[in-house]
Order: structure tokens, then C-alpha cells, then sequence
């Protein structure tokens, strides 16, 4: 397959119709028609069929258009680094990341590096491990800032100084909202909100013991805004990272209570990237925050 077939082949998929992706590649109809075909004969698969609406992906060609997406992407992000000047550090730093206040060190780090490089910059990606983690495997990503960090055995690992600390995050009308902790007791019986990952592994796992398998998760979530709205209709109780769903030090008149969990459970986190930076600016920012750390002790 050529990187400029594939290219095609997404247009197609994003257009929706071969006229207009024809368009917008600057290419005739006929042209892009051949493509896709010699693509097919190729693969030896069926990719899209025609519509009276315009095309309509088939199994195999939903499953080409996630394939083609991160081929292009990293052939792309390669060209832009090689293009670089030898002696300029310039470009995108790519960083994928939970969400979790371990970003404030992040955040540090990527002042630290505009103040010394303004001609780098920084692409964040925002999701969960589980979401993150294939696309640092295949290089999409430079880092992941891996919540709930693992050791990984072809992967190099950078722990980070700050714990988060569980909780549930409840309406302040809610009886649980009053409570100096949560206990097990308290959840059982009550419709769960929880990321993705929550109860499946990690801490809050264990921390819900035999129960984990049994108690009614009603909703899942990767962007703790969604979580906040789903609270606040009465829909359910969210596990979550004290400060992520409700500031740290909340006012009497917040619409929701963070109240943490007893026994009391935390998380630590990393920095993960794979055994070789693929360019100068990673290597620019992972220097970054080595120093905060160094100077945080």
C-alpha cells in the first residue's frame, strides 16, 4: 500500500463521496476511482459500496480507515521532524495524558521548554490509559502521562511526585455529602459513575473487594466534564480524583461535594515513553522534567 493511496482512501472516508473527495484532492473522479480500486484488488477485500447518499464504508474498510489514520499521522509527524534544521530544535511535542493533577508538573515543564525553545510546541491527547497506551505503542504519541503507572518492560518509566487521592464526588443535597468519608457501606445500593478503567482494575478495585464485580455501575466516563452533568441530573454517584470534578478547598456554595474514601486510597502516576526518543524536542522536554523534579528533591 502507498502512504498516497491511503491518503485517498481517507478523503473518500471523510467525504463520504468520491466527487467531493476528488475535490478536494485536486485529482479527476476517474483518477481517485482507479485508486481506490487497485486498493481493493490489493487488499482483496471490498472496502465501500455506493449509495444513492454517497459511499458506505464496508467492515474491512472502517477497520483500513483506523489503520490509515495512524499511518498517515506518523508518516506525517516523521516528515515534519526530519524537515527540521540541523541546528533547530523546533517542532510538536506530543503528549497523551490522563486526567490528573499530575498535569501540573507537565504544565511546568512545558513553560520551562517555551521559555528556552519558542519554536516548540506541544499537542496534548486526552483519554484513558487504556485509549492512550496502543498509541504510544505505535508512536502516535511521544509521552503518556499513564494514571494508576504500571511497569512496563520495553518501556522507560518516570514516576511522579503527586498522588491522587479517591473519593466520590456527590450533589451537596445528597446524604453522602455530610459524611466526613465514604465507606464500602455507603456505595452499596447506589448507581455508580466511574472511568473507564475503575472498577475493572487498580486501587479503587481493590478497595471494593468482592464487590467490585457486583456493585451497579450505571455509567462510564473518560472526560470528567461529561461525569459532573450526569451528577448533577441525579443520575448517579462518580468515583473520581480529589480537584478533578470538584476544585480542591470548594465553597459552601458548590453544586457538588468531594467526599474521599475510607480506608483511604491513592494513585500514583508516570511518565511513559518508549526505549528511544524519536526527536530532539521529546528529548528537549523530558530534560525539562527531570530539572523539576531534581529541584522538587
Amino acid at each position: 500500500m502507498e502512504l498516497r493511496t491511503l491518503k485517498y482512501f481517507l478523503a473518500v472516508a471523510q467525504e463520504g463521496n468520491i466527487t467531493n473527495a476528488a475535490k478536494r484532492l485536486h485529482v479527476t473522479q476517474p483518477t481517485l476511482s482507479r485508486q481506490l480500486a487497485d486498493l481493493e484488488k490489493e487488499l482483496g477485500r471490498t472496502l465501500y459500496t455506493r449509495g444513492h447518499a454517497g459511499i458506505e464504508l464496508t467492515e474491512h474498510g472502517s477497520m483500513l480507515v483506523t489503520y490509515a489514520t495512524s499511518i498517515v499521522e506518523l508518516a506525517e509527524k516523521a516528515e515534519t521532524d526530519i524537515k527540521l534544521p540541523a541546528k533547530t530544535v523546533s517542532g510538536s511535542v506530543h503528549i497523551a495524558a490522563g486526567e490528573t493533577k499530575a498535569m501540573g508538573l507537565v504544565a511546568q515543564a512545558m513553560m520551562q521548554v517555551r521559555s528556552e525553545y519558542p519554536e516548540i510546541d506541544f499537542q496534548l491527547y486526552s483519554g484513558t490509559t487504556a485509549d492512550l497506551m496502543d498509541g504510544l505503542v505505535r508512536g502516535q504519541y511521544d509521552f503518556l502521562l499513564e494514571c494508576e503507572v504500571q511497569p512496563h518492560v520495553n518501556m522507560n518509566v518516570l514516576d511522579l511526585p503527586d498522588n491522587d487521592v479517591w473519593g466520590l464526588v456527590v450533589r451537596r443535597d445528597d446524604p453522602l455529602a455530610s459524611l466526613p468519608c465514604i465507606k464500602l457501606s455507603d456505595v452499596l445500593g447506589r448507581q455508580l459513575i466511574t472511568s473507564r478503567q475503575g472498577t475493572k482494575v487498580g486501587p479503587l478495585h481493590d478497595w471494593l473487594g468482592d464487590h467490585a464485580e457486583k456493585v451497579d455501575v450505571v455509567a462510564t466516563y473518560s472526560l470528567g466534564m461529561n461525569a459532573k452533568w450526569l451528577i448533577r441530573a441525579g443520575f448517579g454517584v462518580a468515583f473520581a480524583y480529589d480537584g478533578l470534578l470538584v476544585p480542591p478547598h470548594s465553597s459552601a456554595t458548590t453544586d457538588l461535594v468531594f467526599v474521599p474514601l475510607e480506608p483511604r486510597i491513592e494513585s500514583r502516576h508516570g511518565l511513559v515513553w518508549r526505549k528511544t526518543l524519536p526527536t530532539r524536542q521529546a528529548q528537549v522536554f523530558l530534560d525539562a522534567v527531570r530539572n523539576l523534579l531534581d529541584e522538587q528533591g
